[in-house]
């Protein structure tokens, strides 16, 4: 009795549908690595971090002056550290409508040597809620 040798294929097919699976997955890596860069921010709560650093940071704080617009049509204030160290921050952003009841701020951006003051993309305020004055009275 004669046998017939079948031919197996030992190697792996590329399909077209695999080719565009691995794009989807490879533009999906670089788009979250590129992506995700300015997530990876760093937190500071010291002015003398803010102005040694080079590169974007979250610089939090007090309300150490109510804010004016400057002559370029910029809203300033004062920014005070928990060391008491005051910064100028500078925003293009209108003033946020809370900003007087603040009790803490955080300024992202990074600091301009050059103006001599915290450049802030976007601001950050933390008011007093209602439930911690509820909280407060509830302990009383």
């Amino acid at each position: 009795m004669a046998t017939v040798h079948v031919p197996t294929r030992s190697g792996f097919e590329i399909k077209p549908l695999h080719i565009a699976g691995l794009g989807i997955i490879l533009l999906a890596i670089v788009y979250g690595l590129f992506g995700f860069k300015d997530a990876f921010r760093a937190y500071t709560t010291s002015v003398d971090e803010a102005i040694s650093s080079s590169r974007s940071i979250q610089l939090a704080g007090f309300l150490g002056s109510k804010g004016e617009m400057d002559a370029e049509g910029r809203f300033t204030f004062m920014l005070q550290d928990s060391n008491k160290q005051m910064v100028k921050v500078v925003s293009n952003q209108p003033r946020p409508s809370n900003f007087e009841q603040a009790i803490s701020i955080v300024a992202i951006g990074h600091y301009d040597s050059a103006q001599q003051s915290f450049l802030a993309d976007s601001l950050l305020v933390k008011c007093p809620s209602k439930y911690q004055e509820l909280q407060a009275n509830a302990t009383k």
